[in-house]
This record gives C-alpha cells, sequence and structure tokens, in this order.
C-alpha cells in the first residue's frame, strides 16, 4: 500500500487554507491573559490562555497581538472603562481574527475588546474575595480590635515618595492641639503586581514591633482607579482580618470601597483625613482630662471649703474649750498660790521663831552671861581647867572673871 506524503509547508498550507475557510472574517473569544508585554515599537504582544474550569490546569494558549495603530485606541478605551490597565491574570473578551503563518504557526490579530466583560468579571472576582472572607468569619475581625486611647505611635504603610505620605506626616506635626504623635515608615510598593508582597513584607515587619505602635495606616496619595486594584487582593486583605492592632486606611479614592477598605478598623478618603481622625481622637482624650480636671478641681473645692467650715467651727470650738480650761487653771493657779503664799510665809514665822529659840539659847549659853552670874573660869596655858587633876604644884594659873581676871600659882 502506498503511503500519500506530502511536505510541511504543503501541510501548512492545507490548514492555513482550512482555517480561513473555517474563521473568514473576525470572532469573538473569552481568554484569560498570560503574558502580557508592550514592544517599543507599540505594539502589545500577549499570550491568552483558558484553564480547565474549577482548576489552574491550561487546556489552550494561543499568541496574541493588537497592532501598534490599534492598540494606540484600545489602551485608554480599556483603561477608562474598566479602571485598570491590561496585564496578566485579567479575563478578556476580545474581537480576533485567526491567522495561520506557515513559518510562525496560528495566532490571533485583536482588533477589538469588550470592556464590560472584564468589568464584569473583576467585580464577579470582587464579590467571590468578599464572600469567601464573610464565609470565614473574618470581615469585621479589624474592627474588633482595641483602639488606643491615646494613638501617639503610628507605624505607616507608604512609599515614601508619594505625596500623600507627606501630607499625613504635615497634618500630623502641625496639628492645632500640639500633641506630640510618634511615626515611622514601612515602605511598600503601592500599586501593580508586586504591591500585595510588598504591603504584606511591610505588615511583617510592623508585626515583629508590635509592642512599639498603637495603631497601623495604610496610606496612598490619589491616583487613577487602575492603579489601586492591588486593594482588592485576597492575601492582603485576609492579612489585615487576622492583625492584632486597628488599621486605618486613606487610599485617596472617591469610587467604591476597596475589599482592603471594608476589612479594615476604619477607612478614610485620604491620608490627610487619617491624619485629622487619629488628632481628633487623641484631642478628645485631653478633653476628657480637661473635664475631668474641671470636675475635680470643682469636688476638691467643695470639699477644701467644707473642711475650712469645719476646721473654723473645730477652732473656735477648741478655743472655747481652752478658754475654759484656761480660766479653771486660773482659778486653780490662784488657789494654789494663795495657799503657797500662805505655807511660805507659815514656814518662815517657825524659822523665825526657831531662830529666836536659837538665839535666845545661844544668849544664855554665852560664857559672859555665865561669868556674871558670879561664876569663874581656870586657863593654864590657854586651856580651860575643868578638873583639879589637871594641875600640879606650882602650875601658874588664871582665873577669869565677869570684870577682869588675876593669876596665881597652883599649891
Amino acid at each position: 500500500m502506498s503511503k500519500e506524503i506530502i511536505s510541511l509547508f504543503e501541510l501548512s498550507q492545507n490548514i492555513k487554507e482550512t482555517i480561513k475557510n473555517k474563521y473568514n472574517g473576525l470572532v469573538w473569544v473569552r481568554a484569560e491573559i498570560a503574558e502580557f508585554k508592550e514592544n517599543k515599537n507599540g505594539h502589545c504582544y500577549l499570550d491568552l490562555i483558558e484553564k480547565q474550569e474549577n482548576s489552574d490546569q491550561i487546556s489552550a494558549r494561543v499568541k496574541s497581538i493588537i497592532w501598534a495603530f490599534t492598540y494606540r485606541m484600545l489602551k485608554p478605551y480599556f483603561e477608562t472603562s474598566t479602571g485598570r490597565s491590561l496585564s496578566n491574570g485579567l479575563k478578556v473578551l476580545v474581537q480576533v481574527s485567526v491567522e495561520y503563518h506557515e513559518v510562525f504557526g496560528l495566532s490571533l490579530n485583536i482588533n477589538d475588546i469588550d470592556p464590560t466583560f472584564t468589568i464584569g468579571d473583576l467585580e464577579q472576582r470582587k464579590r467571590e474575595i468578599i464572600n469567601q472572607l464573610c464565609s470565614e468569619g473574618v470581615m469585621e475581625m479589624n474592627k474588633e480590635t482595641d483602639f488606643s486611647i491615646v494613638p501617639q505611635r503610628i507605624a505607616i504603610i507608604s512609599s515614601s515618595t508619594a505625596a500623600g505620605y507627606g501630607d499625613f506626616v504635615n497634618q500630623l506635626e502641625n496639628n492645632q492641639f500640639g500633641i506630640k504623635f510618634y511615626h515611622h515608615l514601612f515602605p511598600a510598593i503601592m500599586q501593580g503586581e508586586q504591591a500585595p508582597s510588598s504591603i504584606i513584607a511591610a505588615f511583617d515587619k510592623i508585626y515583629e514591633n508590635i509592642d512599639k505602635f498603637d495603631v497601623t495606616v495604610i496610606i496612598r496619595g490619589g491616583g487613577a482607579s487602575i492603579d489601586l486594584l492591588c486593594f482588592d487582593n485576597y492575601s492582603i486583605a485576609y492579612y489585615i482580618t487576622q492583625f492584632p492592632m486597628p488599621v486605618l486606611t486613606g487610599i485617596g479614592h472617591e469610587r467604591d470601597n476597596t475589599i482592603v477598605d471594608m476589612v479594615a478598623y476604619k477607612t478614610l478618603k485620604t491620608p490627610t483625613a487619617v491624619a485629622e481622625f487619629i488628632i481628633t481622637h487623641a484631642a478628645l482624650f485631653l478633653e476628657q482630662i480637661d473635664d475631668y480636671s474641671n470636675i475635680l478641681e470643682i469636688i476638691v473645692k467643695e470639699k477644701l471649703d467644707k473642711q475650712i467650715i469645719n476646721i473654723e467651727k473645730l477652732t473656735q470650738q477648741t478655743a472655747n474649750i481652752l478658754k475654759q480650761r484656761l480660766l479653771s487653771c486660773e482659778t486653780d493657779m490662784k488657789i494654789k498660790s494663795e495657799k503657797l503664799i500662805f505655807l511660805v510665809n507659815l514656814y518662815i514665822k517657825n524659822k523665825i521663831k526657831q531662830l529666836e529659840f536659837l538665839e535666845k539659847q545661844n544668849t544664855l549659853n554665852d560664857p559672859m552671861e555665865i561669868l556674871k552670874k558670879g561664876f569663874t573660869l581656870t586657863y593654864f596655858n590657854n586651856k580651860i581647867i575643868k578638873q583639879a587633876s589637871m594641875l600640879k604644884q606650882g602650875d601658874l594659873i588664871e582665873t577669869k572673871f565677869y570684870n577682869g581676871s588675876v593669876k596665881s600659882i597652883s599649891i
């Protein structure tokens, strides 16, 4: 049996002809962007894929191109309509012409794109993430964290060059109440595909120093909606729900809240509004302190007034008691003084009598008085002779009388 043999070129020609006959016109194709690249010449190259349902397994893959003259119109149209740019992972509905080249193979030339399909897919994806967070019971977890009475230590997740970051710090440091705040920046990429992992890394660093902060804020200045889609990311949202500290967001947009806004403790429109919220919260505490201080002052004054009145009453009572006791003491002292004077006078009188008696006794015992009565005193060698035995024959003695003396010799 003879074999029919054709060349590869002939086979390619047959395939090209078959495709041309089958798809001789424009076809709308539903697919997902796997790889996206803008050429310096203005062309856009994409790999379109389709995945198996409920699986990440790729079931089809075709290279595609949007020529520069078409891309210049489609790009702004798509971004304006959807609020985001073409990028990896985005599901699209594109109008294509099917091309087959003998050397380069199958490719799709994209001529148009339906933004409503992508919008629907993005919203569907957002709803799915919200539903997942709700089913996991974590949507309100960060809202249930304790907000500090005075949030003065602030961890900031933002780009260091973002205008919103500068506005936030300026508002914080120049507040009208003169409250001092400590703040520290944990820099992160705030848009694009790298934003989720960068923001989560910043959260990790804050968690390592969680005792040093009262609140975490995510701030970003205003920008196009397409730059904010990273905040509809499940990983960031879930991380915030598990974060043990209140998270405030000020992403600077007017459109519907992102999922990150939904799960945060509180969301505000701008970085400046976040700063004002923190300042107001701290100032409210100061007002409460002032109120308590005024109340305390009133209470203390009332108690002091009462104590002063009580002290005055007690002082008067004490004075009356002391006066009564003093009068009593004066009376008692007068009586005791009179008694003492009487006793002293009596004592003196007794002593005078004793002195008079002693003086009388002295007078009566005076030798001269005794001599007046006719008595004499005999001396030998100036010593009184009381016994005759004290003398011997021939001693010269002296005998004293009241009015004179004589000398004689003992025989």
